[in-house]
């Protein structure tokens, strides 16, 4: 029998596809930069502002764990090894996109300089340039795998209690807006968080993902086994 199949199983599916789809979305950020760039000025990261909708996209794909656990439990696997694997596959799946988009930031920067475009990030970001890669990474994993997690956490309380488990959407909010201020994305004026070093933040993120990842395991460590997800 072979460890860990419920990782191996993601990181041999889901994995590939989805940093397919972080590099397909990326060279479409490149093909409007290259179509606005006839028009007007570049002044901004383009890197930058298409990263401003990656966390919605790990919030819904976090969500979907809940379908995950619905099939691997149906195939004779623990909830306890899904609450285990799952988050342990999110780490690696985080981690790699983290490191690919501070390579596009790497490749932007390359480009913006020989054609003396401006390269200006958002003002609220937790880096400065685009040329801080050490805080690019950290930054970038802390809000995919937070978000990616707080939707798991939603996702399975949806799925265990349905209707009523949309009320886990309150301690997931809550946490959203605590992590938007540590890692600099969906920050909001009176949540007055702000931190710039990568290794302050990563420990703020493990804090983060730890509280969360203790909801997850508290709401799906005895889940009834249903048909389908919710």
């Amino acid at each position: 029998m072979t460890r860990w199949p419920i990782a191996r199983y993601l990181l041999g599916t889901h994995y590939l596809f989805l940093l397919a789809v972080l590099i397909g979305f990326y060279l479409a950020i490149g093909v409007i930069l290259a179509v606005v760039s006839r028009f007007t000025e570049i002044t901004l990261s383009a890197a930058d502002i298409g990263g401003q909708i990656l966390n919605w996209m790990a919030a819904g794909y976090g969500f979907t764990a809940c379908s995950v656990l619905a099939v691997v439990m149906v195939h004779g696997r623990t909830r306890r090894e899904f609450l285990v694997q799952h988050p342990a596959y999110q780490i690696i799946l985080t981690g790699t996109a983290a490191a690919l988009i501070t390579g596009v930031y790497a490749a932007e920067t390359a480009l913006y300089s020989a054609l003396d475009w401006g390269q200006k990030v958002q003002d609220e970001r937790a880096y400065e340039s685009t040329t801080d890669y050490p805080t690019i990474f950290v930054a970038y994993w802390s809000m995919l795998l937070i978000w990616q997690m707080v939707g798991a956490f939603v996702g399975v309380a949806v799925y265990r209690w349905e209707t009523p488990g949309a009320l886990a959407a309150l301690p997931a909010a809550a946490l959203l807006l605590l992590s938007g201020g540590i890692n600099g994305f969906f920050q909001l004026p009176f949540v007055p968080v702000d931190i710039e070093a990568p290794l302050p933040m990563a420990g703020a993120t493990v804090i983060v993902v730890a509280v969360t990842w203790a909801m997850l395991w508290a709401t799906g460590r005895d889940i009834p086994v249903r048909a389908q997800a919710a």
